[in-house]
């Protein structure tokens, strides 16, 4: 077995009333219970998780050599320093500053350093400006190109939901797998996933709701097509939008997280409410919230709202071709639906991208809703069992 966080679940209470617990499910994928203030989960998690973020660095730091010749991660901090993107952070979402302040401390990196990873689009939208891997597809780089995500999500409003995602990002992202299990200073429990406790990407809100996470890869294009500025001085910075629609209690919550103004990417969640309907949220460019909700709800890397012209064939990893293939998958799906029904669909093309190379389908998701109580299963490979990690 590869070395993990910690070979054994281990367990501290402090005097303040701090609690932690790291289970270790997999060589793949750590759980971290913690209780506490952000800041202290963040260096708590710096701390537990030291080896593997480290590690998952150094990976992340070669692959953008990959992406475009000569990028790396100093590289990218510089433009990080220069646009001042942690002091805006610090502006606009106290509550991520402090988590990343934390694993700042714990780790000995500074914040600009650790978002340059955590704000991962903005390194694939740089390199695609630039004429290296993006999120293009041009034929001669169709196998490597990084994002091919697709989610779906079903409710009967009466207290019974369902949701499923394949996570499909850079091959490096199977291993030192994240899942911050959080109870804050008020009692509210939320599930993140992460790769490295860095890129969360999916989980469960502290009202009870699945979070179902996508990239806009369309919206960053149109961006690029235009011109405008991937980092710059009164951009928001997208860890905002990674971090804060955690915290929301409601579906509502969670958009008022995407009205703050202009992010410096795009992203999707949709939203499910047991007790009421699927919601979608997407933020566009230049600086638009688009909303809608309904029973049942595909996303892949293209607006459920808006339609872009340069949107057709490969374009985002065959984003159309896979959400009409997810509405096939989600018609045939109840509540009654088991993760083990619909996986082996999860777990083909063109919903498929493959394990060990360059992009890879990093998890396979399925959250099961009672009311208020989640299940969310994880599935990597074959060679590995399903975890379930619970929010009550």
């Amino acid at each position: 077995m590869k070395k993990t966080l910690l070979a054994a679940t281990i367990a501290i209470t402090s005097a303040f009333s701090v609690q932690a617990e790291l289970i270790q499910h997999t060589d793949q994928i750590a759980e971290v219970k913690f209780t506490g203030s952000t800041y202290e989960l963040g260096k708590h998690v710096g701390n537990v998780g030291h080896q593997q973020i480290m590690a998952g660095i150094e990976r992340f730091d070669s692959m953008l050599g990959v992406m475009l010749e000569g990028m790396d991660l100093d590289n990218l901090k510089e433009t990080f320093d220069k646009n001042d993107v942690y002091g805006q952070l610090k502006i606009h979402s106290p509550d991520s500053a402090e988590y990343i302040a934390g694993l700042s401390d714990a780790l000995n990196l500074e914040p600009n350093y650790l978002l340059a990873l955590g704000m991962s689009d903005e390194a694939v939208f740089e390199s695609q400006r630039s004429g290296g891997l993006g999120f293009l597809e041009e034929s001669e780089k169709k196998a490597e190109a990084p994002a091919k995500c697709t989610v779906m999500g079903k409710t009967n409003g009466k207290g019974k939901a369902i949701g499923l995602a394949n996570f499909d990002y850079m091959g490096i992202n199977e291993e030192g797998l994240m899942v911050i299990n959080h109870t804050d200073l008020e009692g509210n429990t939320k599930l993140i996933q992460t790769w490295i406790g860095l890129i969360p990407y999916g989980g469960v809100t502290a009202g009870g709701h699945p979070l179902l996470m996508n990239t806009m890869s369309d919206e960053g294009t149109a961006r690029q097509h235009d011109n405008g500025p991937i980092l710059a001085k009164g951009l928001i910075p997208s860890y905002k939008m990674s971090w804060d629609v955690y915290n929301a209690k409601t579906p509502d919550q969670v958009k008022d997280v995407f009205d703050a103004g202009a992010p410096t990417t795009y992203f999707s969640y949709l939203i499910l409410d047991a007790n009421g309907k699927v919601s979608n949220v997407e933020n566009g460019y230049k600086d638009s919230t688009r909303w809608g909700a309904a029973d049942s709800m595909v996303h892949s890397n293209h607006s459920n709202f808006v339609h872009h012209d340069f949107i057709e064939g490969d374009f985002g990893g065959q984003t159309l071709l896979r959400k009409e293939h997810g509405e096939t998958l989600l018609a045939t799906m109840d509540m009654e639906t088991e993760f083990k029904d619909v996986l082996p669909t999860m777990q083909h093309k063109p919903l498929y991208k493959g394990r060990g190379g360059a992009v890879s389908t990093v998890t396979t998701t399925f959250w099961k809703v009672d009311g208020k109580n989640v299940d969310m299963s994880i599935y990597t490979d074959a060679n590995h069992p399903v975890v379930t990690i619970k929010n009550y």
